[in-house]
Parts: structure tokens; sequence; C-alpha cells
């Protein structure tokens, strides 16, 4: 009976390695989907498919054709077979090979038969394969696997250039002043981050930081005063943030932008308040109130319900709420109940 196999030895290195790539969720790339062709033309098959495999799914970043899913469980996977094994794995017939027999999947598929290669970083770190799928049964002696193998090789070149470009594009993505992800980057994570929600069902919750009446700062204090001032606050606000998925980012003059990947509403809200409790204990002079606060509005998604686009309108008119009510404090979308006037709204401007 089917046993889903062990992790490999080395999984906690696999899943350092696999998140350093950064590819996970992203977007279509001409690159691999090529490759996918290449490989269904090669071997005359339905569906060539190239994916990774994470701690608890396994995403497709390429499919040359219908008929499977974009992200599966990884218990439920032929494909973790190879990543526990760092080995290719040639089936004949995915319906009555006696390796699979009682798979969750093997034998619901449209297809019978099924060749894959691990996609390999250093030399035995399988983070993830490159398959093939085909409606009828194959005799596995005549398959050779070697042209699959080359392609595989061909895919990881392209991950080592997807992630120097990676690199580039993070220098070209930070904001000069702060340090910190500029609007473009954080645009960019905030789609991703919808992607990856609705992949895996966890929450999205997103932070919307303002400094406090900081026009004043730049009119009375001068510019420079203001620019130390957005300075000392993006490096408090990028100490806040301490898992890999998470962003801090200058979302735009005097406001900031904490994105939360897998953080519900309950840990947003925590995280939020030592947030703002942090940028008034930093004691950052104000011209007119003394020291610098900040208001922030929270707002929190769900698996797939997740929409990126509200969910950043209901993150800032919880901003707007905070501001109306006072500032320096902390309002979730979540508790806001009945929505702000347009007078109260106009009040909270600054």
């Amino acid at each position: 009976m089917w046993q889903p196999p062990r992790p490999p030895a080395n999984e906690a290195e696999r899943l350092r390695v696999l998140a350093a790539c950064n590819i996970m969720d992203t977007g279509q790339d001409e690159r691999f989907d090529r490759l996918t062709r290449l490989a269904t033309a090669l071997y005359q098959v339905d569906v060539a498919f190239l994916s990774f495999i994470d701690d608890a799914y396994q995403w497709m970043k390429a499919m040359s054709g219908p008929g499977l899913a974009p992200v599966i469980e990884r218990r439920r996977t032929v494909c973790n077979l190879i990543v526990e094994s760092g080995q290719p794995l040639v089936v004949g017939d995915l319906h009555t090979d006696p390796r699979l027999v009682g798979h969750p999947v093997a034998a619901s598929l449209p297809f019978r038969f099924y060749a894959g290669v691990p996609l390999m970083m250093a030399p035995d770190l399988a983070v993830g394969t490159l398959c093939v799928l085909g409606a009828a049964v194959r005799e596995t002696s005549g398959v050779d696997i070697a042209p699959l193998t080359d392609l595989g090789a061909i895919a990881m070149d392209e991950l080592d250039l997807w992630k120097i470009n990676q690199d580039l594009k993070r220098r070209a993505d930070t904001d000069s002043l702060t340090g910190l992800g500029n609007r473009r980057a954080f645009d960019e994570e905030l789609e991703r981050a919808g992607r990856r929600a609705r992949r895996t069902g966890a929450p999205v919750s997103l932070l919307l930081v303002d400094l406090d009446h900081f026009k004043a700062v730049n009119d009375v204090s001068g510019h420079p005063a203001g620019d130390a001032v957005l300075r000392r606050a993006g490096q408090r606000l990028g100490q806040a943030v301490h898992r890999a998925d998470d962003m801090a980012a200058r979302y735009g003059g005097e406001e900031f932008a904490i994105l939360l990947p897998g953080t519900d509403a309950a840990g947003a809200a925590v995280l939020a308040e030592a947030i703002r409790a942090d940028i008034a204990a930093a004691d950052m002079p104000h011209p007119l109130t003394g020291r610098v606060t900040a208001s922030i509005g929270a707002a929190t998604h769900q698996g797939a319900a997740a929409d990126t686009d509200r969910l950043v309108a209901e993150a800032d008119r919880a901003l707007y709420r905070a501001k109306a009510l006072g500032r320096d404090r902390v309002v979730l979308f979540e508790a806001m109940g009945e929505a702000l006037t347009p007078a109260a709204l106009a009040g909270a401007e600054g």
C-alpha cells in the first residue's frame, strides 16, 4: 500500500536553497515554457511540466498542456518520489505500477505513462522536477531518459540566470533613501503573495503605516530633517519583519507598507501595535507634536478569497480610520464596523 516517501535527509538545506531562488509563485516565463514544449515534442507525449516542490506543495512553474492542476499537495504527488531519491523515475503505467498501489492520485489521472527527472541544485538537492505524461501505456525499457535529463540541466542553468537577474532587479527595486523595497517591488510582491495565498489557503495581511503630520517636519524643520526621519523610520520597519517572505516597502512619500504572507489578522494586529510603539519610542523630533508617531491600518484576506486590490483598499480605509480617530494608533479593517462619513475622511487628511 502506498505510503508517502519520507523527506530526504537534506530536506532543511533543500528548502533553504529553494527559498533563496525566490521563484515560487512567480509568473509565467517563456524560458521554462519552451523547455516543456521541447520535452513534449521529444517524447511524443500529451503534456510536460516543470515544477518546484517546497515543504507542503508541488507548484507548476510551466506546463505544455492541460490536464494537471497548477498546484498539488506534496504528499499526493508522484514527483515526491523523485525529490526523496534524487533519481529519475519512469513509470510505464501509472494505474497499475506496484510502486503506486493505493496512491491517492495516480490511478485517477487521465495519463498512464510518466517519466521525470530531478532538478538538482548543488550535487544532491532536488528542488523540483521536469516530467512528461502520456495517455498511452509504454514499455519502460524503450524510454531514453537522457534527453529529459539534459533539458532538466538546461532548466537549472536558466534558474541560475533567474537568480542573477533577481539580484540585479532587487537593487533596482530598492528605495535609495530608506533601503526598503520601492513601490514597484511592493506591487510585484503583493501579487505574488496573493497567488501564494490562493495556492496554499493561507492568510495574507497588509499593514499601511503613515507618519503622522509628516508634512510639518519638512515645512518647519526642512527636507534634510524629513529625510532623516524617513531613514530612521525605514530602518525600524525593516527590523520589524523577520521572515523571508515578509516585506517592508516605502509605499509613497511618508507612507510605508508591510506585507505579511501567512500571517492572520491576530498576528498582524500584534505586529502593527509593536511597530506603532517602536516608532513612538524612537523619539524622532517633530516640530509640532514633539515626537514622530505613526498611524497604521491593517487588513487580512484568506486563501482562495484573497484579492490584492481589495486588500490594499481595506488597509487604506483602516488607515484613514486610525487618522480620523486621533492618529498614533492601529485600526484593523475587520474591526471597523460602519464606514466613515465623507466629513470624517476629510478630517483624516495630512
